[in-house]
């Protein structure tokens, strides 16, 4: 399985997702689908992707950490 690294673009949470379509923020509760095909409107941008969920939790704490070191 593998577990995708997702930012939402409505309120900018980042969390990790299983998921290969749809992605639901658990901060504002919405969804959104993961790179769609369609032109129309932007899909959730992928980050990083991972084998293992320790894996994706460790990036998630260094990435959060870098953007707040700045």
């Amino acid at each position: 399985m593998r577990y995708r690294i997702v930012q939402c673009p409505n309120c900018g949470n980042l969390q990790s997702t299983s998921s290969t379509a749809v992605f639901k923020c658990f901060r504002c509760n919405k969804s959104k689908k993961l790179n769609p095909k369609s032109k129309f409107g932007l899909g959730v941008k992928v980050l990083a992707a991972f084998d293992e969920s320790a894996q994706a939790a460790k990036f998630i704490q260094e990435y959060t950490r870098l953007l707040h070191s700045k």
